[in-house]
Parts: structure tokens; sequence; C-alpha cells
């Protein structure tokens, strides 16, 4: 009988205090490869993408904790990026046990991208090759910044507790605000990705999945010295692909680029950050090629 590696099944693991959702394609038994998804996305996303790939890999992807269908944080807690870093590790570890040695694949994009690396840079000796889709950490904030940022963290709290999550009327409104970010994916893409990306409630109206509270901003700033020091500890080869009009490509980003011992960095034509959304099938077809046409250590 032949496998058809197609159909997805949805899965979910227990953390200390979280169900994490998951997603998974293909054969088990084929060499694992994980997805982690950007801000405000979700795993399902991936989907046309995975579909393609799970001819050659079991494909896994996870709704972040406060994304899609997995648990939010709730009342008084709030959403760290270590913790993010955790629920992938965990993940990896359901599927693929250390005690294996079995190495995997990584691709992340955007804020998915920043969690493989650090990911990547904490076990290298477990990933096989990384795959970074438009992100590579987001803009320098020197430490002085500090108080600024805690100070309107603070702020959006207070703010975030007196507002009500944003609604709106129909499908066709929730595609036409995912357009704003994939400005060019084909109408049909958006309705696709608007069905997943929204959910009815009782009054009507459709409220995005993700928790608000994600709209509030960190208290920290980023710490680019610490994020190069992950790039550096990543042993495996990294390809990083850009949206050809995309607007995240950070003034120092050839610094971080530096840091990576094997890396490609190439261009996706026709888009902007979100490649997935804007054009899957021309995405998928490349992975494909990266994942089963390795380059030579060094390449």
């Amino acid at each position: 009988m032949i496998h058809d590696p197609s159909p997805r099944r949805h899965h979910h693991f227990v953390t200390p205090e979280f169900k994490i959702a998951w997603y998974a394609w293909g054969n088990p038994t084929a060499p694992k490869l994980f997805f982690a998804h950007g801000f405000l996305d979700f795993a399902l996303s991936f989907d046309p993408v995975a579909r393609l790939l799970a001819e050659t890999h079991y494909v896994v992807a996870l709704d972040h904790r406060g994304h899609g269908d997995s648990d939010r944080v709730g009342a008084g807690g709030y959403y760290h990026f270590p913790d993010y870093v955790r629920d992938l590790a965990s993940l990896i570890e359901a599927v693929v046990p250390a005690d294996t040695e079995e190495t995997f694949t990584l691709i992340g994009h955007s804020m998915g991208a920043s969690i493989a690396v650090y990911l990547a840079g904490a076990m290298p000796e477990r990933v096989h090759s990384l795959i970074l889709l438009d992100g590579l950490g987001p803009a320098h904030v020197g430490p002085d910044d500090g108080p600024r940022f805690m100070r309107r963290w603070l702020s959006d709290l207070r703010l975030q507790a007196l507002r009500d999550d944003p609604a709106m009327v129909d499908l066709e409104t929730v595609a036409q605000r995912l357009a704003r970010t994939a400005p060019f994916a084909s109408p049909v893409r958006l309705l696709e990705l608007a069905r997943l990306a929204a959910v009815r409630a009782d009054d009507g109206l459709w409220r995005w999945r993700f928790d608000p509270l994600h709209r509030t901003r960190a208290p920290t700033p980023f710490d680019v010295q610490r994020f190069i020091a992950f790039l550096a500890a990543i042993a495996c080869p990294t390809t990083i692909i850009r949206g050809e009009r995309s607007p995240m490509w950070e003034e120092d980003a050839d610094l971080r680029v530096a840091a990576l011992r094997d890396v490609t960095v190439e261009t996706l034509a026709g888009t902007a950050h979100n490649l997935h959304h804007e054009v899957p099938l021309e995405l998928a077809a490349r992975l494909a090629v990266l994942l089963n046409e390795p380059r030579p250590k060094g390449g």
C-alpha cells in the first residue's frame, strides 16, 4: 500500500502549565522536520508547505502558547521568550527523544526563526540543519532603553485590561487584515488563512485566535550580543531565505549572518515578510530542494 503523506494529524502535549497544540504530516519513521511559526501566526499556516515536504519528511508544527489552539497564560501570566523555546524543546523531546541520538531539521519564520536560533544554539549536536524564513532576530535596542521599555510595558498592560478584543464582522474583513502583512497573497489564500486565524464568537463576530495580551510590547529590550552568541554556537548548515520586498532585514543583519559558521542567504521572489502566506507552493519547492539535496559542510 502506498503511504499518503498529505493528511495532517492534530495532537497536543501538556507542559507543567499548558496544553500545546501541534500537527503532524507524513510518516513518523521519516527524517524529522519541525516548524516554528511567527508572531500572531499559527501552525496550520504552514499546511500547504508541510503537505509537500511530507513526501520525504515527518513534518511537525506547533502552536506557540497563546497562539492558535494552544492554551493562553491566563490571569496574572505573561509571555516570556524562553518559554517558547521550552515548549518547542518539549515537543521535540516527545517526538525525537534525546536518547535516540536522532537529529532533525528546524525551520522558523520571523519570531519562530529567533526561537529556532536559541534552540539550535543551546543544543547544536541535535540539529541537522536550520532554515530561517525572513527572520534573524528583531531590531537591536541599547541597554539604556531598559527603563523606557519597562514603562511602556506597564502602560500597555494597563490599557490592555481596559479595552475589548477587537472584533471583525466577517471572514472577508479578517482576510483584509491579513493582507496587510501578506500583500502578495492571493484572495483565495487569504480567505483560507482567515478561517484558521480567527474564530466566530457567540455574538456572531470574528476574533483572532491569539491572546490579545500578545499585543503588549516586551518589558526588556532585545539583546543582540546575546543573540549573536547563540548564532555562533550553531554547528549545522544554516539557510536564510529572505522575502524579496520584506522590511525585516535589520541594519546589523550582516553582523548577525557573519556569526554563523556555515550559512547561505537567498531571496524568494514575489514575497514580502510572510513567505508561506504568499507563495506557499514556491516556498515548499525551494525547501524540498534544500532538504533533499543538502550542500556539503562549509558549502
